[in-house]
Parts: structure tokens; sequence; C-alpha cells
């Protein structure tokens, strides 16, 4: 049975399995394309069974690679900015288990100098999870502008120690849009 959603090439089984449940909650109707350095923006409303009311999703997101520190990055690895009622999200999405607890990031963009960002590591049920903790809106202005973000990420325990490299340019195109539908819908930047 198939969701209608077309997954990106590369990603291993658990990390396909955690964006399609992502895409699920999220409400993805379908014809969504990831692909490695290509933004993707999506604003949708499902109805809520649970609830009998109706929910309202905003997503911008970017696939980037990911390895282990001094190593190559082959690993497909995701930079997602969410906007759900009451709040917003920035998270880099990835295959592997992260201890859970409080990180420091260290955030390259083009040639400029590295910038250290509060973040948080843990496990999510497909794989992991790092959530920014500045916001949202300090972070994609952070990124607009530049071409390239490399960030440098541990887990909570400090044991496994992850370069994510991300295309981020064009992001310009899609900023204004994204911050004003989540405006709309009530999401608040933390």
């Amino acid at each position: 049975m198939s969701d209608g959603w077309r997954r990106p090439h590369g990603l291993s089984p658990k990390l396909r399995a955690a964006l399609s449940a992502l895409a699920l909650v999220a409400g993805c109707t379908g014809g969504d394309r990831l692909r490695e350095g290509a933004w993707t923006f999506r604003v949708d409303t499902t109805r809520s069974e649970s609830a009998g009311g109706v929910r309202s999703t905003t997503w911008l997101r970017t696939v980037g690679k990911e390895g282990p520190r001094a190593a190559p990055q082959t690993e497909a690895v995701i930079l997602s900015f969410d906007c759900l009622p009451g709040h917003t999200i920035s998270t880099i999405m990835t295959d592997q288990a992260l201890r859970q607890g409080s990180v420091e990031v260290q955030l390259k963009l083009d040639a400029d100098p590295p910038r250290r960002l509060p973040g948080f590591a843990g496990t999510t049920p497909t794989g992991g999870q790092l959530v920014l903790t500045i916001p949202q809106d300090s972070v994609l202005a952070l990124l607009s502008g530049h071409q390239r973000a490399t960030i440098e990420y541990s887990d909570g325990a400090g044991s496994s120690k992850s370069t994510a490299v991300f295309s981020v340019g064009g992001l310009e195109k899609y900023r204004a849009a994204f911050l004003a539908a989540c405006a709309r819908r009530g999401g608040k930047s933390n």
C-alpha cells in the first residue's frame, strides 16, 4: 500500500520509516520530493480523528549527508523546520540513535568562522533527532544568504560525534513564505 509520498533515494530503512511517520503526522498527502540540496516547503491541513478538529502544520526541509567526524559524509540526514500550532522546532533528523542530553552544535556557513549553538539530542522510535534550542527564525536568518552549512554535533553523552553537510542555497526563496504561513497558524518561535 502506497502512502503517496516519494522518498529520497539512499535513505536507510529506519530513516525512511521516520520520514514516513513524520509525513503521516504532518498530514503530507503526496507529490513531495526530498532530494539532496533541494528545499521542500509544505503547508498542510489535516482533520484529527481523535480530537475531531483540524490541525495545521507547516514545514521547510532540505536533505544533506552526514558521517562520523573526519570521515566522508555518506548517510542521508534531514534539516527540518516545523511549525505546529503553538510552537516551532528546528531539527536534524538522523538515522543514528542519539543518546539523550544537552549538546553544543558547531555551525559553519560557507567560509565564515564556526559559531556555537545550543541543542538537545535524543533517540526517536526510528532514529535520532537533534533539536536546535534557539528561536527558529534566528536559525533561518543565520542560514539565509549562504550556500553550504556544515554542522558538527555529538549525542547527549558526547560519544557519537557526527558532521552533517547541507546545501542551503535558495533558502531566501522560501523563508518569508514559511515564516508567514507559520505565523498564520499560531506557531511561536521558541
